[in-house]
Parts: structure tokens; sequence; C-alpha cells
């Protein structure tokens, strides 16, 4: 084999190719065809790497390596999404960033939405910028449908002509009055299904009470998402209308506020987010605060809260997470309510049956729901609970009326 001397131009010729992303083949072929010479593959790749022609080199690699760019993968599916992957720099907020990935790979964010997508992270030494973070990205995408519901789209339901509401409020008692609503599931629930509920809830309502809270306890709609019908974990459900959803929930706490505004001298909102409409749940508060200023709302995205009521403390929670460990939460959690309190109870839901039990004297309220059977209730015969609003009635200390409404 003839061994060769490299010259000073042959060498930076080599690292000039290397750094517009050739291959060490690509850079060999392209030596040969510029200098007519046969450079080894494997003798460029060393240079590259060690900065040395010679197999005898036994000294330690360069600790920094070039940067090579990487090509990008492309896979159109049969279900007409697109998978790209690529290897790329990025921090980890970009990451974190849909906008930031699509572009990355190619895609316009207004004409695109990720579908899935997996950042693998790790770190290199680079000659030129010292240590970088690269993203082995593999994300898969689907063209954005002209009739979809856009972020702005589902804020204008919501926003849509909200005049602001207030009445003089009048005390005629002093006990107080609380409203869990738990698992309503608009969407499968509509208001023909709550109307009686409702109906009977403000003849209570209209007697008057020093406090009103109305609970909001999460799973106030059946689905997460506008267009399609699936929780925030993406277990797809049943279709449902989620336009009507939407104006048949406004309609519901349009009535109830009105008439609690009415009837109490303060009125309170407490909001949970339950497993299938969290974020949708966040936004419907918002409404309400723009349209009821006299509402104090307290727009929650925690696992867990709690408020005194006088002397009587309650601890807030969905009912999917940690449901055994509520007591010892509401304590350590909440210390404050938990000290003040006279009497202490957790109001929860999720499972959609009723079910009271004293833990170690704190009542944990399990509350059944209105929701008619869905069809995988239904197949599963879940479908002997009662469907039943409630009301609960406190004087400053404790409990004095339950109503099964």
């Amino acid at each position: 084999m003839i061994r060769l001397n490299w010259t000073d131009e042959q060498k930076n010729r080599i690292i000039e190719l290397s750094k517009q992303g050739l291959s060490s083949p690509k850079v060999a072929q392209q030596m040969f065809d510029e200098y007519g010479i046969n450079f080894s593959r494997r003798t460029v790749a060393r240079f590259i790497a060690t900065g040395q022609t010679s197999s005898r080199y036994k000294g330690k690699p360069k600790s920094k390596v070039k940067d090579v760019k990487r090509g990008t993968e492309i896979v159109i599916n049969k279900d007409g999404s697109t998978t790209s992957s690529t290897t790329m720099q990025m921090t980890q907020e970009q990451a974190k960033d849909p906008e930031f990935v699509l572009r990355a790979h190619g895609f316009n964010p207004d004409d695109w939405d990720i579908v899935s997508a997996r950042n693998n992270f790790w770190q290199q030494n680079s000659v030129e910028n010292g240590l970088i973070d690269l993203y082995q990205s593999k994300i898969t995408v689907k063209p954005k449908v002209d009739d979809e519901l856009t972020p702005q789209d589902i804020a204008n339901l919501f926003k849509a002509d909200i005049k602001p509401y207030t009445v003089k409020q009048v005390a005629r008692d002093t006990h107080n009055l609380v409203v869990p609503l738990p698992d309503l599931h608009f969407g499968i629930t509509t208001m023909p299904d709550v109307k009686g509920h409702l109906d009977r809830l403000l003849e209570l309502i209209n007697k008057g009470y020093k406090t009103i809270v109305i609970e909001q306890l999460g799973d106030l709609f059946h689905s997460s998402q506008m267009w399609s019908s699936q929780t925030l974990k993406g277990t797809l459900l049943d279709e449902v209308n989620m336009v009507q959803a939407v104006e048949d929930a406004k309609q519901f706490f349009d009535v109830l506020v009105t008439a609690s505004l009415k009837n109490s001298t303060t009125l309170h909102i407490k909001q949970m987010a339950g497993n299938h409409s969290g974020n949708i749940e966040y936004m419907f508060m918002e409404y309400l605060k723009a349209k009821y200023p006299q509402v104090v709302i307290k727009n929650n995205i925690q696992f867990r809260d709690a408020y005194l009521l006088d002397n009587v403390g309650i601890m807030l929670a969905h009912g999917d997470l940690a449901p055994k460990n509520l007591p010892m939460l509401f304590a350590n959690e909440f210390g404050g309510v938990w000290s003040l309190s006279h009497s202490r109870e957790i109001h929860k839901g999720h499972f959609h049956r009723e079910k009271i039990v004293d833990e170690g004297g704190v009542i944990s309220r399990q509350l059944g729901t209105v929701k008619p059977n869905d069809k995988y209730e239904i197949s599963n015969g879940w479908t002997l609970s009662k469907k039943e609003l409630y009301a609960l009635e406190y004087d400053s200390d404790k409990l004095v009326a339950e109503w099964h409404i």
C-alpha cells in the first residue's frame, strides 16, 4: 500500500468538507475527484476524529468532535399522518415548545398539528461550540383541518356576548349552603337531564343563606377536546357535541349563579380539575369570572384544595388520585384549615356513586352524579347508582342538613 504524505492543503480541504456535513466516505470520494488520489475512508475518518493520518497513532482521541449535520427521515403513513425523524440541537425548553419542534422538522405550525413527539437527549463536545445539547427527535404530525376549532375558537365560545351581571345581595339566614357538583359530564348530560334537579335546587337556594359555595369537583365536560371526544390522557370516548355541551354548561351555571347571588351575602365557586376535561373547565371558570365579578372564584388546577366555611374545614378533590390518603393529606397539606376547623369534611366524586365514610373524625363524602349512563357504563353494568344532586347546609360549626335533590 502506498503511504501518502498529505499536504496542508489536502488536510484543510478535508476539514472544510467535514464541516459541510459530508460523511467520511463522501469526503474520501470528493478528495479523489479533486486530487485524483485514493484517500482511504478509514484514514479520512481517523483524521477527522484525531487530526492524525497514521494508524500507528495511539494517543487519546480529541475530547472535542466535529458537529455533523444529519439528514431527516420522512415517512408518510397510511392514515394521512407524516412521521419525521432527525437529530438537532435545541434546549430542553425548546423541546417542550410544539411550534419550535414543528419548525425544526420543517413543518409550518399553522398547517400541521403534532400527534405524538419523542425527544431523546444527550450532550456532545463540539469544536466550534463546546458542550452542546443534542436531541434525537421523532414526531408524527397531521395536516390541520380547515373547519377544526382552534384554541381561539374555543375561547370565543366562552367569551361570546359576556355582559357582567351584578345584583344586590341580601342574606336571609345565618346558615351556609354548599352545592357540590361532581361529574356533570356535559356532552353526555344535557339541560333536560338536569332541569328537574336544578328546579329543586333553586327552591332550596331561595330560602336565603349567609354564604353559598358552589363546588365544581371535576369532569364538568365529558371530553377534553372540542373536535374529538377523549379524556386528558387521550382515552377515546363516545362521540359528543362539545359545542352544545358548552352551551348547556353556560345555561346551567347562569341560572344557578344568578339565583345564588340573589339569595346570599357572599357567593364562592371552587374549581377542581377532573381527569376528563380539566383544561376546558379552567377556561369555563374564566368565563364565569368575566360574567360575574361579584362571585369569588378560585380557579384551581392543583390535585387538592381546602377552605374554611366559618369553623367547618372542607377539603376538595376530584377523587381519582390518592383516595385512601386524603384525610392525612388534608392534615399535612392544609394545616391552617385543619387546625382552625371544629369539624372536617372531604368532598370528592369520580366514581359516580355515593359513599360516605367517617375516617377518624373526617367525614369523607364520595358523591354521585346525575349524568346518564353512557355505553361504557351500560356494557359493564355500572347502572345501579342513584342520579342525584346534593346540597349541604351548615351552621357555623357543623353540618345541620343534607339535601338530596
